[in-house]
């Protein structure tokens, strides 16, 4: 795998990044397509990879005319944060037979770069939920370090249960998010995965709920007072202004014309 810089200089060293796994409904791109628009974000490069398929396509974000949406493409958010944050998206899925060596590939990437915290972006299908589960839309965490593990408790993030984890580990080792967190830990690299479980079909609210989530945990938009409601003890509730990019007016296909 190899990174080609565009137009600045990247100093990935104790940065922060934050990428999708492509995994159910893509809850994991579609959040990564929310906050690159709303924070309107540059593109400073593109990874190459060969256990990737090629893609191409027109420009996806408001804030980057004529900008070519290739398969692996970095962004980065280099202002007013304690350590810059780069977001990776990935827009085409690993070719057949080639999760594992794509997840390592990256994995050795990551290690590379030196990058000082790494996040994921994932989602689970929905059949997989526990019974305790079924009637909540938590976003969970997985996370094999304490310290994060305790940050995510305290901003209401529910951890995924052990045996669950454990459970789907197994069932599912050459699937995302399993490849690349266990190629991470190998790199000795411990991410922070945020988990939605998701069925397929309108999924920009499941991206929105982990956005919040990864806005909680990194603190990149400031809430606002969302107009006329209200919650329990009386105080005005909070929204995150997220900005849908231009690629998701055409989302569902577009729109169909008139038969008579």
């Amino acid at each position: 795998m190899q990174f080609f810089p565009q137009d600045i200089v990247c100093d990935f060293i104790g940065a922060t990044l934050l990428l999708p796994c492509v995994s159910s409904a893509n809850v994991g791109q579609l959040t990564i397509d929310l906050i690159i628009a709303t924070l309107k974000l540059p593109c400073v490069g593109q990874l190459e990879s060969t256990s990737v398929l090629p893609s191409a396509g027109f420009d996806a974000f408001d804030h980057q005319p004529g900008q070519v949406a290739l398969s692996l493409q970095l962004f980065a958010h280099l202002g007013q944060q304690p350590k810059p944050l780069y977001i990776l998206q990935q827009r085409a899925p690993a070719a057949k037979g080639c999760q594992l060596q794509f997840a390592q590939d990256l994995a050795q990437w990551v290690s590379g770069a030196e990058f000082g915290e790494v996040i994921l972006a994932a989602s689970l299908d929905a059949t997989l939920k526990q019974d305790r589960q079924i009637s909540t839309q938590s976003i969970n965490f997985i996370s094999a370090d304490t310290d994060k593990a305790h940050q995510c408790r305290e901003l209401g993030l529910e951890q995924l249960e052990a045996g669950l984890m454990a459970d789907l580990a197994q069932q599912r080792a050459l699937l995302p998010p399993w490849t690349l967190i266990e190629a991470l830990l190998q790199q000795n690299i411990m991410p922070l995965c945020l988990v939605a479980f998701a069925s397929e079909g309108n999924n920009a609210p499941d991206a929105v709920r982990v956005a919040d989530a990864v806005n909680r945990y990194l603190k990149l938009v400031e809430p606002q007072l969302e107009p006329g409601s209200q919650v329990a003890n009386g105080a005005p509730a909070m929204h995150v202004p997220w900005l849908p990019p231009m690629s998701w007016q055409c989302l569902f296909g577009s729109a169909a014309r008139a038969v008579y």
